[in-house]
């Protein structure tokens, strides 16, 4: 498996796309410079890691979910109201409560590789919100990994004295006034909104013989050896107080994606030179697309300067039935946001993670409008960065719209903002980093 001269890796990984789609292609990655990676995951995505070249060992029992089974899983969900209720529902029962069994299939494949490969150093690396990594950190019996990595690829939640508690998606504050704030959010959110996601978070690790001496979301950056953030630093709130142990790696943007096929209309896209093309997806969990989708063809059909690009997200997907496209709109079920953004002037996004680091690998400035999940936090960086605009709700006014197209569209500042920030993540090598710091932990560096 793999070279013999390399530390074989295992990885962990939230059975959700948007984390799982940037862990495998660092995977893929990883397998072409010739480790041997096996993955942890629900038993959907096994095809998907399987194709890549990678083992696969499946979570069982309660962590065996997917997002394509969110709302059947969890149907209170469906009822809970988007924000700090709805997050803490899917902390506690998405994430917290599938710890015994992720940490279970941890140990699996762990005991497979050390039985195939008796003193081959192992290299445990786990995605940021696949709390299964984090027992063997604190005292849980089972076989222990030779290092431990965090990889981020979502708004990072620690918590920290300059900034507000990660949810809501408020920006920071360093002056003394707002890190009292600061201190004050902080210690309501972790004692009372996250209350009962903790209380799970500690008998979760106790169940298999962890102790927690850290808040849910701090721990995934403070029990690892080192944590790499899937960002460059300015995409990033800065924290005086973050310790050494957490780094950036750069976004993983532009890159090896599977092959698409292109829709028919895209020669159209290619061949333009007059209009401004507006690109649009609501990623693959918030598809409700008469939220943001139809109102922003609605807001831009007269616009014969602009042609809208929409991208539904998902291959199969499709417009409820009865809706018109206008005219100056082209509509597919799946584009690839690399081959989407490099010819459009605009992205309108509702939040994911990684809609924001193509926009930014791409030079593409953003709008954003979003409210569930970590959205509110990515459109707030998106406007903290520079990059774009947050609508600060998950269904804008058709008036919002067009006054955010025209704000961005009318003034230099967000391109130039983009392109900064495009170069600053091409300055990076997210692989050569990752593989750089699996290399290290290998050998005892910590």
């Amino acid at each position: 498996m793999g070279s013999e001269t390399k530390p074989l890796v295992v990885i962990g990984c939230t059975p959700i796309q948007g984390h799982l789609m940037p862990i495998r292609v660092i995977a893929k990655a990883l397998v072409e410079r010739g480790y041997g990676v096996t993955i942890v995951c629900a038993s959907h995505w096994r095809k998907a890691i399987e194709d890549i070249g990678c083992s696969f060992v499946a979570v069982k029992g309660y962590g065996d979910w997917h997002d394509g089974e969110l709302h059947t899983r969890w149907p209170e969900r469906q009822k809970l109201p988007p924000g700090p209720v709805q997050l803490a529902h899917d902390i506690e029962h998405c994430f917290v409560r599938s710890i015994p069994s992720q940490h279970e299939a941890m140990q699996e494949a762990m005991k497979m590789l050390t039985e195939k490969h008796p003193g081959r150093p192992i290299v445990q690396v786990a995605e940021g919100m696949f709390e299964g990594g984090l027992p063997i950190s604190r005292g849980a019996p089972g076989i222990k990994p030779t290092g431990i990595l965090g990889i981020g690829v979502m708004p990072m939640t620690l918590s920290s004295i300059d900034l507000p508690p990660f949810g809501p998606g408020l920006p920071p504050d360093t002056t003394p006034e707002g890190r009292e704030r600061n201190k004050a959010m902080t210690e309501q959110v972790q004692n009372i909104v996250l209350a009962a996601p903790q209380k799970a978070f500690v008998k979760c690790l106790e169940q298999v013989g962890a102790k927690a001496d850290a808040f849910l979301l701090d721990a995934v950056y403070l029990w690892p050896d080192r944590f790499l953030q899937m960002c460059s630093p300015h995409a990033e709130y800065p924290r005086s107080d973050a310790p050494s142990s957490i780094r950036f790696a750069g976004g993983l943007g532009k890159g090896k994606r599977d092959a698409a096929e292109m829709p028919v209309w895209w020669q159209e896209v290619l061949n333009n030179k007059n209009k401004k093309i507006i690109a649009i997806s609501q990623g693959t969990l918030a598809v409700d697309f008469a939220e943001l989708t139809i109102p922003t063809m609605e807001a831009l059909k007269d616009r014969d300067d602009i042609l809208v690009v929409v991208a539904l997200g998902k291959k199969g997907a499709s417009l409820p039935e009865g809706v018109s496209v206008p005219a100056n709109a082209r509509v597919a079920d799946y584009v690839p946001f690399d081959e989407m953004l490099p010819h459009s002037s605009l992205f309108i996004s509702n939040g994911g993670y990684g809609a924001f680091q193509h926009a930014i690998s791409n030079g593409t400035p953003i709008i954003v409008a979003g409210t569930t999940e970590d959205k509110p936090e990515v459109a707030a960086r998106a406007e903290w960065s520079g990059i774009g605009i947050n609508l600060r709700t998950a269904a804008p006014t058709q008036e919002a719209i067009q006054n955010a197209v025209d704000e961005i569209l009318g003034n230099p500042k967000y391109k130039k903002r983009a392109m900064e920030l495009e170069a600053e993540m091409g300055s990076f090598d997210p692989i050569g980093v990752v593989a750089k710091n699996i290399d290290e932990l290998a050998a005892g560096a910590q």
